[in-house]
């Protein structure tokens, strides 16, 4: 039996709310994991990888309720996409959690030694401009019925995350031609540089469910 318009609501309310606070956490641990990067902090590179089994654990919760309230309450328009979003959406904020954790394992692995500081404050810079993008798309998911404009504009911003990256990658490949000995932090950067940009690609497909939420049609914005 199909219920009352306002238990959708509620419902649809208590998802969204669930989502802000899952994807606060998840910019938190991006936050620290960039800290980590450079200050080569490695008690807090540990505090992000033991956090990342509280979102895990928050995206498996969420997607329980997602999951019920279809059943439950079978919403229609605007409830029914946003309500259905919210599946796709709690795991792009758990991967881009994983992430973050990736990151931080990277920075735990004594082999590595000392990471370049050149390279490092521009990979830096790149997962600072992600995870822009990646608070932006929240943003524009809280807005009322979704805000397609701001969604937009978030996944114009991923052609400068890909750029950044470019750029590391040719300093990664400079800096190890001119002294090997320092190639496997190198290359250990050059794995951080692929993560923070694939946490811009999932900025990107949070605002593609932005724009489905306003407009009832799934654009490409990659």
């Amino acid at each position: 039996m199909i219920q009352s318009p306002l238990l959708v609501e509620k419902k649809r309310e208590a998802l969204t709310q669930g989502l802000l606070a899952l994807g606060e956490e998840v910019a938190t641990a991006l936050a620290k994991s960039l800290e980590a990067l450079r200050t080569q902090d490695l008690a807090l590179a540990r505090e992000v990888v033991d956090g990342d089994a509280s979102i895990n654990l928050a995206r498996r919760i969420l997607e329980q309720e997602a999951v019920l309230a279809l059943a439950a309450y079978q919403p229609a328009g605007s409830d029914l996409r946003r309500i259905a979003a919210s599946l796709e959406l709690v795991a792009e904020l758990e991967r881009i959690g994983d992430y973050a954790a990736d990151v931080a394992r990277i920075l735990l692995r004594e082999e590595w030694g000392q990471l370049p500081g050149n390279l490092t404050a521009g990979i830096a810079q790149m997962g600072d401009a992600a995870l822009g993008m990646f608070r932006d798309a929240l943003r524009a998911y809280t807005r009322e019925g979704g805000d397609e404009a701001l969604a937009r504009a978030v996944a114009a911003r991923d052609d400068q995350v890909d750029a950044l990256q470019r750029a590391a990658l040719d300093a990664v490949v400079d800096l190890i031609r001119d002294n090997p000995a320092v190639a496997a932090p190198a290359l250990a950067l050059s794995w951080i540089a692929h993560y923070y940009e694939r946490v811009a690609d999932r900025a990107t497909n949070i605002a593609e469910r932005v724009v489905y939420l306003a407009t009832g049609e799934i654009p490409d914005l990659n």
